[in-house]
């Protein structure tokens, strides 16, 4: 894999994150108004859904994606902790592959179960996925094959805007990458990988991936080494705070 480096968010992104942490939140979106979990997530690419307040299943899955990417217990709960991983995040940054060559790509980290939406060269969404549970699968009642989601450099090959039937279930939208693997639809976001190998993202996303898509983008999918960036900050800070309690 090539060097990991940090992309950052836009300027003017992390001033309105910066000032959006200021305010007081509920310790869980689940404890009453989230629409300061829903603005902030929508700043860092996470949440595409109405700013309304409400905690539904759109909310949540932008909190497991963002849990996933900073390196937390992969729930749906908003927690205190989070207002500083967000801050953390924004100032180091998504760690991702550069790419300079390809502004407008797609990147699949396996480890941390998320996706990354690479437009002009900036991250502007980022998805949790379900990716292959490596275990084995009957097929078609005869013999087993693996359940891993391949790893490597591919393109979008072909697409079917809407439901298809495939030999494992129906399945939504999906754009195949590689044979018979494809990024679709699914109805739940799951914590670890749970699928045949294909990847999956919630189905609202699918249709909001659908303009954002297109035949020859490139997609790279990778085996990554968790939030390290963001760890390092939380250390950086933790170890700052320390010295000035000493002092």
């Amino acid at each position: 894999m090539q060097h990991i480096r940090f992309v950052r968010l836009g300027t003017i992104a992390a001033l309105v994150i910066a000032l959006a942490l200021v305010s007081v939140a509920p310790a869980s979106a689940t404890d009453g108004d989230a629409t300061p979990v829903q603005e902030t997530l929508r700043q860092l690419g996470f949440y595409r859904g109405p700013i309304n307040g409400e905690y539904d299943q759109a909310i949540g899955d932008a909190i497991l994606a963002f849990h996933k990417t900073v390196g937390t217990r992969r729930t749906r709960d908003w927690v205190d902790a989070d207002w500083e991983n967000a801050r953390a995040l924004t100032s180091v940054g998504y760690e991702i592959p550069d790419r300079p060559d390809e502004p407008n790509r797609i990147e699949i980290d396996l480890y941390r179960q998320i996706m990354f939406l690479i437009e002009r060269g900036s991250v502007v969404a980022v998805f949790p996925i379900v990716s292959g549970k490596g275990d084995t699968y009957q097929r078609l009642g005869h013999a087993t094959a693996g359940l891993h989601t391949p790893v490597g450099d591919f393109q979008l090959l072909r697409h079917v805007n809407g439901w298809r039937t495939a030999e494992l279930g129906r399945i939504y939208r999906p754009w195949y990458f590689v044979g018979g693997y494809a990024i679709h639809g699914g109805k739940v976001a799951h914590a670890q990988p749970a699928s045949h190998g294909c990847v999956r993202v919630p189905m609202a996303d699918m249709d909001w991936l659908e303009s954002h898509l297109e035949l020859g983008m490139p997609v790279h999918v990778w085996v990554g080494e968790g939030a390290v960036g963001v760890s390092t900050y939380r250390l950086e800070h933790l170890a700052a705070g320390m010295l000035y309690d000493i002092m």
